[in-house]
């Protein structure tokens, strides 16, 4: 079964919609990077879907630690601007300090707001009726390929306070094969095409691909071969319109709850 991501979305956009008036999210951008420009307009068109306002910072790669930290607190103190992310990766090694009040990606280490992509993974989960929270006498095992900073160690993290065995695979990882194929829920968050392929999945197991990358046909693939995986996976993302829409549609729920804390 394919899951209809855009749909989901669909769903907490709309219910999002004029929740807020005036909700304003802030993003800076340091350097050029065409993903983390593509990922922002994503951004940019949710927060006008629910009625926001969206403020965007575009610094060069040339921009200071010190010049990136103006720029932050500016935002961080101003009460007009409920949200504020400043896009990962920062290039030139840079660092910043959102106030956790505003902190919406939930990086912030006393940040009130969940990790989007990690509520993104549940939400999917909860649509396709896994519940993880039900006892059983043979627990889940959820396997998570990848434990990058935004990603795999967030949704790690979340998984760590389920009903659930949880395995995380690493680039040093021995016969990361043997492991995913024990998987009743494989998340990839690598970013790199056939990652997972077909001798890799547990029949019926629900494959979710977070990791995404532009192949030479110049269009978005996740880390498995859908064509490959489909008979064989009990549900599945697609790439595009799996996890990435849900992903924003949750950062949108952050949006929201952080604008209503403010008043």
């Amino acid at each position: 079964m394919k899951i209809d991501g855009r749909a989901i979305a669909d769903g907490i956009i709309g219910s999002l919609a004029g929740k807020v008036p005036g909700v304003t999210l802030a993003v800076i951008l340091v350097g050029d990077n065409p993903d983390s420009l593509a990922y922002i307009r994503q951004k940019q068109k949710a927060v006008e879907r629910i009625g926001g306002r969206f403020i965007f910072e575009h610094l060069p790669a040339t921009t200071t630690q010190k010049e990136l930290d103006a720029r932050v607190t500016m935002y961080n103190n101003d009460p007009a601007v409920h949200g504020l992310i400043v896009q990962r990766p920062i290039v030139g090694g840079l660092t910043a300090q959102v106030n956790p009040a505003k902190d919406i990606d939930g990086f912030e280490k006393n940040s009130p707001f969940a990790v989007p992509i990690a509520m993104a993974i549940f939400t999917l989960l909860k649509q396709i009726g896994s519940d993880l929270e039900k006892k059983r006498s043979d627990p889940i095992h959820v396997v998570i390929v990848g434990k990058g900073e935004t990603a795999g160690k967030p949704i790690a993290a979340a998984f760590a306070s389920k009903q659930c065995t949880t395995s995380i695979i690493s680039s040093q990882t021995p016969d990361p094969k043997k492991i995913m194929k024990t998987a009743d829920i494989l998340i990839s968050c690598v970013g790199k095409q056939g990652v997972v392929t077909r001798d890799c999945v547990k029949p019926g197991a629900i494959l979710l691909s977070v990791g995404l990358s532009r192949g030479i046909d110049g269009k978005l693939h996740g880390d498995y071969d859908e064509n490959e995986i489909a008979d064989i996976a009990g549900a599945y993302t697609p790439t595009p319109g799996g996890v990435g829409p849900v992903n924003i549609a949750c950062l949108m729920q952050n949006l929201v709850k952080a604008a209503k804390n403010r008043t």
